[in-house]
């Protein structure tokens, strides 16, 4: 199942620049590509798979990924 959001992060792909970096910082190597046409973006390839460790939050600088917090 691919998704744009798990318990951990939720993104924002029409911020997406296909830069990939988060895809090469992902220690669950659970981002991957979605090129469909001139569509590109990342997806959650299997969310439940990450262990939060924000290492993609802090590869973005287009503000792609964003941090769910308790409170949501």
């Amino acid at each position: 199942m691919k998704s744009k959001s798990n318990k951990f992060i939720e993104l924002d792909t029409s911020k997406c620049i296909a830069c990939w970096k988060c895809i090469d910082v992902c220690a669950s190597q659970n981002m991957i590509k979605s090129i469909f046409l001139w569509h590109k973006h990342i997806v959650l390839k299997k969310p439940d798979n990450c262990s939060g460790c924000r290492r993609c939050i802090k590869a973005c600088q287009h503000g792609v990924i964003r941090v769910i917090t308790d409170n949501e």
